[in-house]
């Protein structure tokens, strides 16, 4: 992780975008809808501020919202390469997950 944030803070030099907050609506309902179910209470709390923080800045959704066509290709690359690592490590936990995770007696 730090690594990540070591390589993002590099790549973007200075560069400050809005924040997306169609994307923390999003984020913020399957949060809650995955919350609820597994009895997180926390990841339900974090769903619910961050549905909340959407909704509250609705208007702006438009305006900060970037589209495929609207990244360099700079960034379209490091988008690609970010989803294969992030989807990659899903996929190893879900694997580990299944291995090692709850046996019962």
């Amino acid at each position: 992780m730090v690594v990540l944030l070591i390589l993002a803070l590099i790549i973007n030099k200075g560069k400050i975008r809005p924040p997306d907050y169609y994307a923390f609506f999003i984020m913020g309902i399957i949060w809650l809808a995955l919350g609820l179910p597994l009895k997180n209470y926390t990841l339900s709390a974090m769903g619910i501020v961050f549905t909340i923080v959407g909704l509250v800045n609705k208007d702006k959704w438009k305006e900060n919202r970037q589209s495929w066509e609207t990244l360099t290709p700079i960034e379209k690359r490091w988008k690609i390469i970010l989803i294969a690592i992030l989807s990659f490590l899903v996929l190893a936990g879900l694997v580990v997950f299944i291995l090692f995770g709850e046996k019962t007696a």
